[in-house]
């Protein structure tokens, strides 16, 4: 396409035709920037989204492992206590069963 611009009026028209062509570019690039600008958004809202989960997975994950050993040692004082526990309770059953036996010799002797 070639454009004579040897007067004032076909330069104007020159002008006109190319203001009109520039516009009409811009158009698409707006359109482009604004679905791009739209989907930027988009992507951090679910990027966003993502870091919360991770950073809340990670808690659990850390503080599964203290719970965990917490268990383990109130388990732990749990058996031991009891252990130090059942000879006193074998003894007092012992004790009580003496007094019963004595009891029983100095009962008469029933017919």
């Amino acid at each position: 396409m070639s454009i004579q611009v040897n007067t004032s009026s076909s330069a104007s028209t020159a002008l006109r035709n190319l203001a009109a062509s520039q516009s009409s570019l811009a158009q698409p690039t707006v359109a482009l920037s604004s679905g791009i600008r739209d989907r930027v958004v988009t992507d951090t809202v679910e990027f966003d989204g993502k870091v919360s989960q991770v950073a809340t997975e990670n808690k659990i994950a850390a503080s599964t492992p203290l719970r965990d050993g917490e268990m383990a040692a109130q388990m732990s004082k749990h058996t031991q206590e009891n252990i130090l526990a059942q000879p006193g309770v074998a003894m007092s059953a012992q004790a009580n069963q003496s007094n019963s036996d004595v009891l029983q010799l100095l009962q008469p002797a029933r017919k």
